[in-house]
């Protein structure tokens, strides 16, 4: 495929909240100038997460538009036949109600890549990060508390549904949060739950440090630099009070600050790295 110029055009970012700014943020990094659209109300987030907020949206510029009103829907128009992306997140059939869906936009600038996020992909069902991990079978396994694995996994998919559609040369595309969280619903994989000496998190003189040596080169140049032969063998051995091998490994820890393990991972090349 021949090289064309980058970026091909401005991003629209017209969501709030939070997987719609991430992935207008993904595409900012990508080299993207992007615009965020925001209702005359401003989006809610910057309200109830104003650090959150800034760290999804520093960088774009922001305009005030309000597109239940004539003027707005115009000014919009005039934008989006010069913009390359446009990202949505309005309930499904909020945009067209205002004339402002796929196929009025795409009658502008048939090259736009339209892209709406949306809860379900066949119903208008209201949700959150919450109820899609619920969903998914997920909340076991995600410490739903303190990230938002769904929105997550639904900024991604957004920000490849728009890179898929300037690969295709437009149209209107759209991503599901219940969908993309399933997406990333693998497995469990067996030892990475720190259930095994040679991956988890150990207390050291101060602080902790997160020791992730699974591959049996990484496990053995670990045991060599750390002077601890006798755990060559027991990368997979328990990590429980009961295993005396992993009592050794908690002393060798504990004999050095976190940081001063980082700096001789880092000389050893080894995966280590303190807990901030």
């Amino acid at each position: 495929m021949a090289p064309s110029a980058w970026p091909p055009g401005k991003v629209l970012d017209l969501t709030r909240l939070l997987p719609g700014p991430l992935a207008g943020k993904l595409l900012l990094e990508m080299g993207f100038p992007v615009l965020k659209v925001e209702p005359p109300g401003g989006d809610p987030l910057k309200a109830l997460a104003p650090e959150a907020y800034r760290f999804l949206n520093g960088g774009k510029e922001v305009l005030v538009l309000d597109l239940k009103a004539e003027e707005g829907r115009a000014r919009l128009l005039g934008l989006v036949a010069e913009a390359a992306i446009l990202l949505e997140s309005s309930r499904p059939g909020a945009m067209e109600r205002l004339g402002l869906g796929p196929e009025a936009l795409l009658a502008e600038n048939p090259r736009l890549v339209y892209v709406r996020l949306r809860g379900y992909r066949d119903a208008p069902d209201p949700g959150h990060d919450l109820t899609y991990l619920a969903e998914a079978g997920l909340l076991g396994r995600f410490p739903w508390r303190a990230f938002q694995f769904a929105d997550l996994a639904g900024a991604y998919a957004l920000a490849l549904a728009a890179l898929k559609g300037l690969l295709l040369g437009g149209g209107f595309y759209e991503v599901a949060l219940a969908e993309a969280v399933k997406s990333i619903a693998y497995p469990p994989i067996p030892f990475l739950d720190g259930s095994v000496l040679c991956y988890g998190v150990y207390r050291a003189r101060e602080g902790e440090v997160a020791f992730a040596a699974l591959e049996p080169h990484l496990w053995a140049r670990f045991c060599q630099k750390a002077g601890l032969p006798k755990l060559l063998e027991a990368a997979f051995s328990p990590a429980s009070p009961e295993n005396p091998l992993y009592g050794a490994l908690c002393a060798f820890f504990a004999q050095r600050p976190a940081r001063a393990w980082e700096a001789w991972a880092r000389e050893e090349g080894l995966p280590l790295r303190a807990v901030r």
